[in-house]
């Protein structure tokens, strides 16, 4: 079904933040509108920017190669749009910085382009997701940026975000590949049991003291807790000891608090980029 606002279509270019969950409490809904997960996250000004230009046919490209089977091109049938895609990012694919949702919530915003009502996005963006099992939350924090809690997951109308306001303190981050996707990882029992349990614990003592120092320590404990910490990211963290860091999940990336001394440590192990909070969430270029 077309969305409000495909009539008029032009070159356009939206953007979205990266998104880095600490920590995190999926929910049992069998609806996808209400599935989801609590939790404490934070985007970052390195994310996605896509530019979309009209045409016969739909062709998608990231980072100037062509994808199939993506799920850019999956809103742009659902929207009836065809044309080219194209998407970019300084982080890699499948890293944990939520590029999926950046994907279909800048290939969407770029379609419906301006007077377009982000809800439905959201609702568009969230579905895919889901359905995909390429994320349980980043839809949910890219549409609201900056550093922020997950208080109810699900999408447009059902959840609820609440900004923190913090700074826009510089952050590093050092992107690993992960090698198992998000849904695959939850649908175990056992893995989900530890995961909520958890979860609860860090989302308790979080809200005592909602301080972004506070989700560092309590994100990488709650990793480690939930068995999530592969052996190389527990190493870096190791190496990182005294210093605020912790994995963006679900995967093995690294993401602290920037200061020199972390990122020449980050330097041993990858090629580190380091950003900011991000002021905004989804929003047209």
């Amino acid at each position: 079904m077309k969305l409000q606002g495909t009539s008029s279509i032009r070159s356009v270019e939206s953007f979205s933040p990266g998104s880095a969950t600490l920590f995190f409490i999926p929910n049992k809904s069998k609806d996808i509108e209400r599935k989801g997960s609590r939790g404490v996250a934070l985007c970052l000004e390195t994310g996605m920017k896509t530019r979309i230009v009209p045409g016969k046919e739909i062709e998608v490209r990231f980072n100037g190669i062509p994808i199939d089977n993506s799920i850019q091109e999956e809103i742009a049938t659902r929207l009836g749009f065809r044309g080219k895609i194209f998407s970019s990012s300084e982080l890699p694919p499948s890293s944990g910085f939520g590029l999926s949702a950046a994907a279909a919530l800048t290939t969407a915003s770029a379609i419906l382009g301006s007077d377009s009502r982000v809800g439905e996005i959201y609702r568009l963006a969230h579905e895919l997701e889901i359905r995909r099992g390429t994320g349980l939350g980043d839809v949910q924090s890219q549409i609201n940026g900056g550093f922020h809690i997950r208080i109810k997951g699900g999408s447009f109308p059902y959840s609820v975000t609440e900004r923190i306001l913090e700074k826009q303190t510089e952050i590093a981050i050092l992107p690993f590949k992960k090698k198992t996707p998000t849904g695959e990882i939850i649908r175990s029992k056992s893995n989900l049991e530890e995961i909520v349990r958890n979860g609860d614990k860090a989302f308790d003592l979080f809200l005592k003291k909602p301080t972004l120092h506070r989700a560092f320590v309590l994100g990488r404990k709650f990793a480690e807790d939930s068995g999530l910490l592969s052996p190389k990211a527990s190493k870096i963290l190791d190496d990182l000891n005294g210093k605020f860091a912790s994995v963006s999940l679900i995967g093995d990336s690294i993401i602290a608090i920037y200061d020199e001394e972390t990122m020449n440590i980050l330097k041993k192990y990858g090629d580190p980029i380091k950003t900011r909070i991000s002021a905004t969430g989804l929003n047209l270029s």
